[in-house]
């Protein structure tokens, strides 16, 4: 006989384990099910930055300081010219943490909570009744078991198992994120040989490679870090490049770290009949870092709010009566990132010799520029920072350190982003006016030069 519960979350990662959590904090019987072991979840990357102010607005005990998922606090980034000139400095706060014991202090809350947890059980397929979902089975070895519930949530990570096997008209796109829709990061964990190095206590960056050094878990040690759209070798590519130029201290190689998140927008409805999907199998990383982790526990406060109501009027929850998950999430942060990867494929193709000339001129990249980025994930431009960037372009144009190829790439992007943004504000209110916003949605997106499926 299948057990019952109120919500099956598939995936007990960062977004899996936080819906939970905040599911059974309000009365609702919830079952995570999670294929590692439970040792074993997260183990695959080691140190994640986590804004400081996160922990407070998601309701998230910040961690003590001798707690074994806390490295340290890092007060600032500074971000370089290909060269490694022109510093810009951002005085923002960042929490180093250790993401195994991060989850492990998950998994306890959640578990406090009244959370049950499935480990080394593995999704097999959904089951349905008159169409719609009911549940799932699940396999753990060799025994199956099936569990009956009002909602099934598809947490599972870049592999979206649960949402990829869905029936193409079940009103959820189940696309698979390709190879070329992934960024792919290499992280190495390093000693510097010099006993008398400082500890890395901030982070440098240098966007034109997309490397990083940053904070690792232990004095004389640091992380650095590429990523790159396409494939690990590119990545790798890229961070030759990079040591071509810019000179680290001695260091050796403790540990080579590798991750993809997805890079590409999320389904243009993150609901159906009895299911949500949320994190890296919805997509959701922030376009101008490649980072998960609170860009999902945004979503999965909404969806906490909007599953708990729609939950107390109805047995069972229909596309409709998920709807406002869509709504409050693609109006706000689900159209902020849209805007801002409409502009990829311009700021993406900058040269070398471009982007210096825009560190030089403090065109972006100003602490403003990122403080906005990290905190409301826009920039907030103001009438003098807009003449300034169009008077820095129109003199890089006439002294050739500008091409008018990415001027005109950029204008296009930057109001193509506009529109993007606009229509995801105007998300429709219901699922009936969903196609035609998709076949607008489309044709803005091929306009940007984005491959989005």
């Amino acid at each position: 006989m299948a057990e019952s519960y109120d919500i099956l979350i598939v995936g007990a990662g960062t977004a899996g384990t936080y819906f939970g959590w905040q599911m059974a904090k309000k009365g609702y019987s919830v079952a995570i099910v999670e294929r590692h072991e439970r040792e074993r979840v997260g183990t695959r990357l080691d140190v994640f930055h986590v804004d400081s102010h996160a922990f407070e607005e998601f309701g998230i005990p910040e961690p003590e300081r001798d707690a074994p998922d806390f490295c340290m606090v890092m007060e600032q980034s500074t971000n370089y010219s290909p060269e490694g000139r022109y510093p810009k400095v951002v005085r923002y706060p960042f929490h180093v943490m250790r993401l195994p014991p991060f989850l492990q202090r998950m998994f306890a809350l959640a578990e406090e909570a009244g959370v049950d947890f499935r480990f080394s059980s593995e999704f097999a397929e959904l089951t349905y009744e008159d169409g719609r979902i009911s549940g799932a089975k699940l396999r753990k070895g060799e025994d199956r078991y099936e569990i009956k519930t009002r909602l099934v949530v598809d947490a599972s990570g870049i592999g979206a198992v649960v949402r990829t096997s869905l029936p193409e008209d079940y009103g959820i796109e189940n696309f698979r994120i390709g190879a070329d829709e992934k960024f792919y990061v290499v992280l190495r964990y390093v000693t510097w040989l010099d006993p008398n190095q400082p500890r890395t206590i901030a982070l440098d960056g240098w966007t034109y490679y997309k490397t990083w050094l940053a904070p690792s878990y232990h004095e004389r040690g640091a992380l650095i870090g590429v990523g790159a759209t396409g494939s690990y070798e590119r990545a790798e590519s890229i961070l030759s490049e990079f040591f071509e130029t810019i000179q680290l201290p001695p260091y050796k190689v403790d540990k080579t770290e590798r991750g993809v998140t997805p890079y590409r927008r999320p389904p243009y409805s993150l609901v159906a009949d009895g299911f949500v999907c949320m994190g890296d199998s919805a997509c959701l990383t922030k376009p101008f870092s490649g980072e998960g982790v609170t860009s999902a526990w945004r979503l999965c406060m909404i969806a906490a709010e909007e599953v708990d109501w729609a939950l107390r009027k109805e047995e069972y929850l229909t596309a409709g009566s998920l709807w406002k998950i869509n709504e409050r999430y693609f109006k706000d942060q689900g159209a902020k990132f849209a805007g801002i990867l409409a502009t990829v494929p311009s700021a993406a193709n900058a040269t070398r010799k471009e982007n210096r000339y825009l560190f030089r001129k403090d065109v972006i990249l100003s602490e403003e520029d990122f403080t906005d980025m990290n905190r409301d994930f826009e920039i907030h431009m103001t009438t003098g920072k807009m003449i300034k960037v169009f008077v820095a372009l129109i003199v890089g144009l006439l002294t050739g350190d500008y091409s008018w190829a990415s001027f005109k790439a950029l204008v296009r992007s930057v109001a193509v982003s506009g529109k993007i943004r606009s229509l995801y504000e105007d998300y429709p209110t219901d699922s009936a006016s969903l196609p035609e916003w998709t076949e607008k949605a489309e044709g803005l997106w091929r306009e940007a030069g984005v491959k989005m499926g």
